[in-house]
């Protein structure tokens, strides 16, 4: 399909997928205005028109232009929250705050497929012709930290480590993702002759880290720690560990599987994958796997996979699955809160949570089932097949 790898054509669908997501997320002036996130929920749930830009604005009260971290609690890394104050002091409106944040969200989408196109003509069409841009590009800020992960990645790919790390640091602590590309990175840098490039990258890494934190943690520890304090409290959530068959509600129990499930991904894939192997292959395994274990699971994260997958090289058929579980997995998950939200609809809440929920479920982990095994054939890259786009220099050549 020549005409998905027509850069203007790219860029125009692009641009057509956040015209059309903005046109379908702008709530009416009564539910904007209204006194009770609540009132926001019911109606964004029941159109199937969820946003968290207009949800945090009014949850956050970022109206007030409080100093996020200093005066108030968020949620989200560091830059995020800096992010969302920086617009919120540019607007007076909710509506101002969405068609800002709704603006840099369309302008990173179209850097992303810039930096994609440098990967190869097909992997950005394959990115720009992906509707879940149309329903996941303006759900949250998701799109923004794909592309700081994207400029991480490229300083990466052209050898200007010590500015990786950097970038690293700041794609980390604006949205967490980017911290499964440095578990693959470390074991690459690990292995002679590039162990001393390892620790000049961990410095960097770790200086970044504590110039972005570090001021916000010493004026307030409490509303600056609130990003881990509350992830670490979230319930499970009621698809993979808790539910009719299994009966695993605790977070700490949860949490802790999880990170041993992760872990032992990873030193299986260390022992027993022949080497070389592609980080990005590495990158796109590793989180794909937290994504089937982890206790909770928004449905933009599939967004996020498949920007690791296409960086990974995986074939078509993965973004294809991804992006069809995708769209199943944001009509499910939508329906599924309003129902729970609308009083005196119980019985239909538990009709729908046991029966076309779980069909969606199904869809979802059984997706993610194939393409793990599909991406294992990505990491056992022998000599003379495809090689890493992520090779690293001899510490000589550092930058």
């Amino acid at each position: 399909m020549r005409f998905m790898m027509n850069p203007w054509l790219s860029r125009l669908v692009i641009t057509v997928w956040y015209g059309l997501a903005v046109s379908h997320l702008w709530p009416p002036a009564s539910v904007v205005h209204g006194t009770t996130i609540h009132g926001y929920r019911l109606w964004a749930f029941g159109h199937l028109a969820y946003s968290d830009i207009f949800a945090l604005y009014q949850n956050h009260r970022f109206y007030t232009r409080a100093f996020p971290y200093v005066k108030t609690p968020v949620e989200y890394p560091v830059l995020m929250g800096v992010l969302m104050w920086a617009v919120s002091a540019v607007t007076t409106s909710a509506k101002g705050f969405f068609a800002v944040t709704a603006a840099l969200l369309w302008l990173a989408a179209l850097a992303s497929y810039q930096y994609f196109r440098r990967v190869s003509p097909a992997v950005a069409g394959a990115f720009a012709w992906n509707p879940l841009l149309l329903v996941y590009g303006l759900l949250n800020w998701d799109m923004l930290g794909i592309l700081w992960l994207l400029i991480a990645h490229d300083a990466y790919r052209r050898h200007r480590y010590r500015l990786s790390a950097a970038f690293w640091a700041a794609a980390v602590f604006f949205k967490f993702f980017p911290v499964f590309f440095l578990l693959p990175l470390a074991a690459a840098l690990w292995r002679p002759p590039h162990r001393a490039l390892f620790w000049r990258m961990l410095g960097v890494f770790s200086l970044t880290a504590a110039i972005v934190n570090l001021p916000f943690a010493l004026l307030n520890w409490n509303n600056w720690s609130l990003f881990f304090t509350f992830n670490a409290a979230r319930p499970v959530a009621g698809d993979l560990w808790n539910n009719a068959f299994v009966h695993l509600a605790s977070p700490r129990v949860v949490d802790l599987a999880s990170l041993a499930v992760v872990l032992a991904a990873y030193l299986l894939v260390l022992k027993n994958l022949p080497r070389p192997w592609s980080v990005e292959a590495g990158a796109a395994f590793f989180f794909a796997v937290f994504l089937v274990v982890n206790k909770v699971f928004s449905p933009q994260y599939m967004l996020w996979l498949t920007a690791f997958g296409l960086l990974a090289g995986w074939p078509p058929w993965a973004s294809i699955l991804l992006a069809l579980a995708g769209l199943v997995d944001y009509v499910n998950s939508l329906a599924m809160m309003y129902l729970t939200l609308v009083p005196g609809d119980a019985d239909a809440a538990r009709w729908y949570g046991a029966t076309l929920y779980q069909v969606g479920l199904f869809l979802r982990y059984s997706s993610l089932t194939a393409v793990i095994g599909g991406s294992l054939e990505k990491l056992a890259i022998l000599p003379g097949r495809r090689a890493s786009l992520v090779s690293p220099r001899t510490p000589a050549d550092e930058r």
